[in-house]
């Protein structure tokens, strides 16, 4: 890893890290809002600023101009941002890339430009055409550190090689590693990190918000904004005092909010989580909202949604998407945010970063 960052953040200050911003320039402000930055925080934007979403320009844009107008911005890549070097460097696989997907910091800026991406369109032409409106942009993105390092602290975008040396880490394990959590590492500091939504690792009931593992020494803040379909924006707030270091956190999302008119107690039978990868089951039994299914996954049983059952080939049932298998417990009075109010029965909702299923009747 060449392009390492080292800041110094004194004691009595405030660091609010938020990650995989996605494109989201709206949410973005308004969890800078919710946190209450100020001039006197320290910001650490933790890699994947652009793509999924519909404003990546936008986003790149405002950080650019944070970071210009504030010393305490920092800015690292992550695997989002390295498509810029592939463009630089006239991968033609980048094009397969664009033409699969709707959402881009690249399409954006040929559609500001008047430029169609046609089947004939060329790799080349398109670094010529983006280089030659967008060099300012491309140049501060391709220039991101891949880490930055405190005295307590590396921020990197999904993780490090578990080796002595850390800076050792090449670059695409910096930016691409999966499922950081779950490993280790010899830094012997607290390794921040995005890009494997939290909700991943999920077992009992699906949540989204920030992990902290102090034995590993991992902190994972990846909401999965526009990656899954329940995610949420987070922001790990990490309060440094001369004695102690205590954590927070807070997130922004889309969704309605509605107040829950009437208790409800989650049924202890219904737990567990479909995630990412693992989507296959296998339906045991129906019943009128859920179905018992073997999930190979856990090797578990999970009652999955029956409007969230797809079949794939005749003897083969997958999971849509991923989704909470659990029921959660409510009071009168709590404001929730709504996620699917379209099935039989229950309604599918988020409570403080918490997911799952509860009795649609009780909800104004």
């Amino acid at each position: 890893m060449h392009k390492i960052k080292q800041i110094s953040i004194p004691k009595e200050s405030r660091v609010i890290v938020i990650s995989d911003i996605h494109g989201e320039l709206e949410l973005f402000k308004a969890l800078l809002e919710k946190v209450h930055f100020c001039q006197k925080d320290y910001l650490i934007i933790n890699g994947d600023l652009c793509e999924k979403g519909s404003n990546s320009r936008g986003v790149v844009n405002y950080v650019m101009e944070l970071a210009a107008t504030n010393p305490k911005v920092h800015v690292i890549e992550g695997n989002c941002e390295a498509l810029v070097e592939e463009l630089l460097n006239e991968n033609p696989q980048l094009l397969g890339y664009l033409r699969a997907r709707p959402n881009s910091i690249f399409l954006e800026w040929l559609k500001h430009i008047g430029v169609e991406l046609t089947d004939e369109t060329t790799i080349q032409e398109i670094k010529e055409c983006l280089t030659k409106h967008f060099f300012k942009e491309m140049e501060w993105l391709a220039a991101l550190p891949t880490a930055i390092e405190t005295d307590e602290y590396i921020f990197v975008h999904a993780g490090l090689a578990d080796i002595d040396v850390w800076k050792e880490t090449d670059r695409d394990t910096a930016i691409s590693l999966p499922a950081f959590l779950e490993k280790s590492h010899r830094s012997g500091k607290y390794v921040v990190v995005g890009h494997w939504p939290v909700g991943n690792y999920s077992t009992d009931i699906l949540v989204h918000n920030p992990i902290i593992h102090h034995e590993r020494k991992i902190i994972a803040i990846d909401g999965g904004n526009n990656v899954k379909e329940t995610g949420q924006l987070n922001a790990l707030i990490i309060h440094r005092t001369n004695n102690e270091t205590a954590y927070s956190y807070t997130y922004v999302d889309d969704y309605p909010l509605c107040k829950v008119e009437e208790d409800f107690v989650s049924d202890p039978k219904m737990f567990g989580t479909i995630s990412y990868p693992f989507y296959e089951i296998v339906p045991v039994e129906k019943g009128e909202h859920f179905t018992l299914s073997e999930h190979p996954g856990t090797h578990q049983m999970r009652n999955v949604k029956n409007e969230y059952i797809h079949r794939k080939e005749t003897t083969q049932f997958m999971a849509k998407t991923d989704v909470s298998c659990a029921q959660i417990s409510v009071n009168k009075g709590d404001i929730v945010s709504i996620i699917d109010d379209d099935c039989t029965g229950y309604s599918l909702i988020k409570k403080d970063g918490v997911v799952g299923w509860v009795a649609k009747d009780i909800l104004g």
